[in-house]
């Protein structure tokens, strides 16, 4: 950790991440409109593990999942794995959020994020014998507008978080 430069405070990412795991289990199903849902969760961990190392990032994203697989009702395992995905998709784009914007590389990877986490949620229940919804039906209703609502949200308030958590570090002399 060099000084001089932005860093991720733990704490706050942590706390980001339990907000976001709660937000998800007690408001997201209130604010679902068929399959499209806004995922709290996975826009908190993208956001979080920005600046963090990469073995801190992906505990914090299981930590987010299995938080929020534990307080819903779903599919065990299905979060967390979402959640780690979320937190290795947002260690592989930081190095561009560093050189560009934030908001619209955070937007990039939120979507992505959604997307693998729709993905988990459609084949998870099939891999574990239960019924799930048509796949072509869920891609085109459920997966494209889901990571386009969650790619607005995330340019819309992803840079206010990303501020919340990070510090700059002051050079000693």
């Amino acid at each position: 950790m060099a000084l001089g430069g932005i860093q991720t405070h733990i704490v706050r990412a942590a706390l980001l991440v339990a907000l976001a795991a709660l937000l998800e289990v007690a408001l997201s199903p209130l604010l679902t409109f068929g399959w499209v849902a806004p995922r709290f969760l996975i826009l908190g961990v993208v956001v979080a593990v920005t600046g963090l190392r990469d073995l801190q990032a992906l505990l914090l994203g299981f930590f987010g999942g299995i938080l929020t697989d534990a307080l819903s009702g779903g599919l065990f395992g299905a979060g967390a794995l979402g959640g780690v995905f979320a937190a290795a998709i947002s260690i592989r784009v930081g190095a561009a959020r560093r050189k560009g914007g934030s908001s619209p590389v955070l937007a990039q990877a939120v979507a992505l994020a959604v997307v693998v986490y729709d993905l988990l949620g459609l084949f998870a229940p099939i891999l574990a014998g239960l019924d799930g919804p048509p796949v072509a039906t869920y891609l085109a209703g459920g997966v494209v507008p889901d990571a386009l609502l969650n790619a607005l949200l995330a340019y819309l308030v992803g840079g206010r978080l990303l501020k919340l958590i990070t510090t700059k570090e002051e050079k000693w002399t």
